[in-house]
């Protein structure tokens, strides 16, 4: 079956995204204009972004920050073109089988079946036939990245699917969607390479619905595969791997229900948590129960850096 790939190639298209569209600075609603959406603002004046090849591009170049914008350029075309036969090979050498990694992952999103979910970061859209499968044919992706090389590889990903997916040229840190827009939010790769995690973490925590879950990881060893020799060859072959969950970025006032899991032969951290429901993140009740949660996880963590 053909999917119902949604690119956003028409002003149809583009005003079924439209209740929950908006300006990614200001917050503003969006209308369409042409081969543009726009915003009026203070004064009369309007931020306009363009729709190029039927994709959005919600973002200010000059706001995007520099490590975000030097790894956007280094996604080209012939690197996209590559990128899937390079982590499929990467995947065999260590010894597993990368579609069973990325089913266990959308797994631990609990979407429902009709649901609304963002990707963050598609990339070259790995991860759609899960996540299509999460939210069967009545449910719908927002598929967002940066670099539109990937996402070209990404849109014939998704005219295999059985969701309607539609993609957005924008920046993690600054989502152009309104507050509790989405059932459940998924972010794998990158995280630890943003020029603002806490910002990003926040933004995918404020666009998710109350109770909805997160699910967000990247490279960075469990403390036992450190000691192992894949471990300590991964480390030497790249340094991301010897990055760490980062819990001191996480919202813990805003989020409940933390877990921490593993993937890829505990070689990537995956953490996946809900949006607090029917919590104010300023109360103190808020911030004690995040305080407890956070000591909970990294006592955790100690304890297994101890077997």
């Amino acid at each position: 079956m053909r999917g119902r790939c949604l690119p956003m190639r028409t002003a149809e298209s583009v005003a079924q995204m439209l209740p929950f569209l908006r300006c990614p600075y200001s917050r503003s609603p969006l209308r369409l204009a042409g081969d543009y959406l726009e915003t009026a603002g203070d004064g009369g004046d309007a931020s306009r972004y363009p729709i190029v090849d039927g994709i959005p591009w919600l973002v200010n170049e000059a706001r995007v920050a520099p490590i975000d914008q030097h790894f956007q350029a280094q996604y080209d075309d012939r690197t996209a073109r590559r990128y899937d036969r390079l982590i499929r090979f990467q995947s065999l050498l260590i010894g597993c089988w990368e579609p069973t990694e990325r089913r266990r992952m959308v797994d631990l999103l609990d979407a429902p079946q009709g649901g609304r979910i963002l990707e963050v970061a598609v990339g070259t859209g790995s991860n759609l036939p899960y996540l299509s499968q999460a939210v069967g044919p009545t449910g719908e992706i927002v598929a967002l990245d940066l670099s539109m090389a990937m996402m070209r590889v990404a849109q014939a990903h998704a005219e295999s699917v059985p969701a309607a997916v539609h993609f957005i040229r924008a920046d993690a840190c600054s989502l152009p969607f309104a507050d509790d827009t989405f059932d459940a939010v998924f972010y794998f790769g990158g995280l630890n390479l943003f020029g603002d995690v806490t910002a990003a973490l926040r933004e995918m925590v404020r666009v998710a619905k109350p109770g909805a879950t997160i699910v967000a990881g990247d490279e960075g060893m469990s403390e036992p595969m450190r000691r192992k020799w894949l471990g300590r060859l991964m480390g030497r072959m790249n340094s991301l791997n010897l990055c760490r969950p980062p819990f001191g970025q996480v919202p813990w006032d805003e989020v409940e229900d933390f877990e921490l899991h593993w993937a890829w032969r505990e070689l990537f951290y995956v953490m996946r948590f809900r949006k607090a429901v029917g919590g104010n993140g300023e109360t103190a009740g808020r911030q004690a129960a995040a305080e407890r949660q956070r000591a909970s996880v990294e006592e955790e963590v100690a304890r297994r850096a101890r077997w």
